[in-house]
């Protein structure tokens, strides 16, 4: 990949970096669990700008990363429900 101006960098940016909200809906997984996948390091930031932790920073995630994720939850999500609909 060679992005030479400024016009390429920003179209990269927008077809491969998403905020929090779109990457939840990408991965399947409600905020909560979006969270829980951050904290336990299975989804890590592309990029963080701001100084101070917490809601003033600004996370984007690469599109491709979640990606992946979701193709290796959604397996065990479809077991987990599989389990509960065999439960009821």
């Amino acid at each position: 990949m060679n992005l030479t101006t400024l016009e390429e960098i920003q179209e990269w940016a927008e077809s491969n970096l998403i905020n929090r909200k779109q990457a939840s809906k990408v991965a399947g997984l409600n905020y909560e669990g979006f969270s829980s996948a951050i904290k336990r390091k299975h989804i890590k930031p592309f990029i963080e700008i701001g100084d101070e932790k917490g809601p003033s920073t600004t996370r984007l995630y690469l599109k491709s990363d979640v990606e992946s994720y979701a193709k290796k939850v959604k397996p065990r999500k479809n077991r987990l429900i599989n389990n509960i609909d065999n439960l009821k």
